[in-house]
């Protein structure tokens, strides 16, 4: 911060706007990312001033963005690390970028999502003299698959520990995440701070048609849907097998819905032919109209094997769907088997197959469940309630004489 800012009186900088970057490598729809749209319409404009810096791939969440009259800018790409001379000229280049545009912006804080972002938000952050706060959506992200021999692994898990020690708090999007990152880096426990995932049920992607107009003879149909990346982390082939099992005893009057795009369409769409289901499960890509195809099927189900905490999930309990969930880490912390949904054994097929047909067969226990579904949402997950503590935590660290 200049220091011209810096005698500015307190009183006549609570008249102004807290300019805020979002940083951010991906506009794309995901969890993150729509976490993101999330919070800029939970903090509000009349205080904030946003805008959302990516330095990745571009999206539909950034007209989404856009439309709230946010301005989005697109940073130069960082080259991979494998090229090390190559990777040390990109991120210079990066960095000099984001230091221009916080200075020409007058930022006063950054708020990143995931694993580049946040080490980048700490760095910059350090070197304009703002608050930065990373924000980790997934434990997941930190176990590499990579061999023990790439030097890469070390030196991203060095620059994590530095970086999340550095921060001004670390925000994690719940309890469970707040220990597992407070174990792995040794944060105190004010160093983190949980910031529960939500929604505003308002907000919709409402470009595609009605469910009825796209397949026809629904009507009558047991219809289920999940939603996420088509990767194997989410085990939509476990879901598939379920469907067979199913139709294997008799019961062929329901239609599987499963929105995503990813590397694993192929084999699903593979398996789905092996199956003979074609008839029963669709696999309908990416689509801005999700909340609207909930809100015409029975069931949601999320097979992962792992969550942080689903963004999919909380649209489904926002329209009062009967959730069938893993019993996963990020989902049975979520979901109370026989109140708000239903919970299974990861990767089991069988199981999953017998939880949709126990809801085939009950309505009332559908009923229940969709209602649970909605009491969680309404008492957990709307995001305008959730921000609350990390509004103030903003407020308080511009606020702070830097």
């Amino acid at each position: 911060m200049d220091r011209k800012r810096k005698n500015t009186p307190l009183k006549k900088l609570e008249k102004q706007k807290i300019h805020i970057m979002h940083l951010i490598n991906s506009l794309i729809i995901g969890g993150a990312e729509v976490a993101l749209l999330n919070y800029i319409q939970a903090l509000g404009q009349e205080d904030y001033e946003h805008y959302v810096y990516s330095f990745g791939h571009d999206g539909p969440i950034r007209k989404k963005v856009e439309d709230l009259g946010v301005q989005v800018c697109f940073g130069p790409k960082r080259a991979s690390v494998k090229n090390p001379f190559k990777f040390s000229v990109t991120l210079l280049v990066l960095v000099k970028d984001l230091l221009n545009f916080i200075k020409f912006n007058k930022i006063h804080l950054i708020h990143s999502h995931l694993g580049q972002p946040n080490q980048l938000a700490v760095l910059i952050g350090k070197l304009s003299r703002i608050s930065a706060f990373p924000t980790i959506h997934s434990t997941n992200a930190f176990e590499d698959t990579r061999s023990g021999w790439d030097p890469r692994v070390y030196f991203i898990k060095m620059v994590n520990a530095i970086i999340y020690r550095m921060a001004e708090r670390v925000v994690v999007i719940s309890p469970k995440i707040k220990d597992i990152i407070r174990q792995t880096y040794g944060l105190e426990d004010f160093q983190v701070v949980v910031l529960k995932n939500g929604i505003i049920i308002e907000d919709t992607f409402s470009e595609n048609q009605p469910l009825m107009q796209d397949f026809s003879g629904s009507k009558n149909k047991l219809k289920i849907v999940a939603v996420g990346r088509l990767v194997p982390l989410k085990c939509f082939d476990t879901l598939v097998r379920a469907v067979a099992k199913i139709v294997e005893q008799g019961q062929n009057n329901l239609l599987v819905l499963i929105i995503g795009v990813g590397e694993e369409r192929s084999r699903l769409e593979k398996l789905i032919a092996e199956l003979r289901l074609e008839s029963y499960v669709k696999l309908l890509g990416l689509r801005y109209d999700v909340i609207e195809l909930m809100r015409e099927v029975d069931i949601f189900v999320i097979p992962s094997s792992y969550e942080g905490l689903s963004i999919a999930m909380i649209e489904a309990m926002a329209c009062g769907l009967s959730i069938i969930g893993s019993n996963a880490p990020g989902l049975r912390e979520c979901i109370n088997h026989g109140q708000n949904g239903l919970l299974f054994q990861v990767k089991d097929h069988n199981a999953l197959a017998e939880c949709i047909l126990l809801l085939a067969n009950n309505k009332m226990l559908i009923k229940k469940l969709s209602k649970g579904a909605r009491d969680t949402f309404e008492r957990e997950y709307d995001i305008r309630e959730n921000i609350k503590p990390l509004d103030a935590l903003f407020r308080k660290c511009v606020k702070r004489p830097m």
